[in-house]
């Protein structure tokens, strides 16, 4: 991932930062596809294309976890019933409240009420609020990385499934190129993959196929006659 792109995300340090990053998430996969080639010629081109696809994915977790540290500290300023060391906590498991923010509720109200919160369930709701937001960025800034892995792959499926059904490779070469096609298909319906496992980890994984060569055009009479 280039270094411009990166920048994006390190400026992200207060709350006015966060709020330039929303009105404009678009901005750091648009430094990520100024850096991401758009052709490859061979497997390690291939492999070397995934490991920056999910070099762009993962720091987008690491925003999160500090946009969610620093909208606690703003909405909780005032409030010491969910203690630094507490919020910290929650600011680096956000990711796993995507789909149980009703967990963290429970759990926020639980901590705000033992510690001696005015009202439980407005910290609660604070904290929910915060995670709601940081979620929200996390997925806006995603989005545009997502897409361009799902547009590239799927620019190279024809080429690799040229590959694979080319006669003058061999069997072992065509192997790996079919297996290469059906991840890279399996990557435009699923971009998120690529944080699954290493490209040569997904391909070892695949089932192994030999795909159909292309036909070879029948010989004309026209075309013996030229051969003579």
């Amino acid at each position: 991932m280039s270094s411009a792109a990166q920048q994006i995300l390190d400026r992200v340090q207060s709350m006015a930062a966060i709020e330039a990053l929303a009105a404009d998430p678009g901005a750091y996969a648009a430094r990520v596809a100024e850096k991401m080639p758009r052709m490859v010629a061979s497997l390690a081109d291939l492999e070397a294309r995934d490991a920056m696809f999910a070099a762009a994915l993962r720091p987008i977790d690491d925003l999160a976890m500090r946009v969610m540290r620093i909208r606690l500290d703003h909405v909780l300023a005032t409030d010491t019933s969910i203690a630094a060391p507490t919020r910290r906590v929650f600011a680096q498991t956000i990711i796993s409240y995507a789909n149980a923010l009703s967990l963290l509720r429970e759990r926020a109200r639980d901590v705000a009420a033992r510690g001696g919160a005015r009202d439980a369930d407005i910290v609660a709701d604070q904290v929910v609020d915060a995670a709601q937001a940081t979620l929200a960025l996390r997925a806006a800034v995603a989005d545009g990385v997502l897409a361009l892995i799902r547009d590239l792959s799927t620019a190279a499926v024809p080429e690799a499934d040229r590959r694979a059904r080319d006669r003058t490779l061999d069997d072992a070469q065509r192997t790996r190129w079919s297996a290469a096609r059906r991840d890279l298909e399996a990557l435009a319906q699923d971009p998120g993959l690529v944080l699954s496992a290493a490209m040569a980890s997904r391909l070892a994984a695949l089932p192994e196929q030999l795909d159909e060569p292309e036909p070879q055009p029948e010989v004309t009479f026209a075309d013996m006659i030229e051969l003579d």
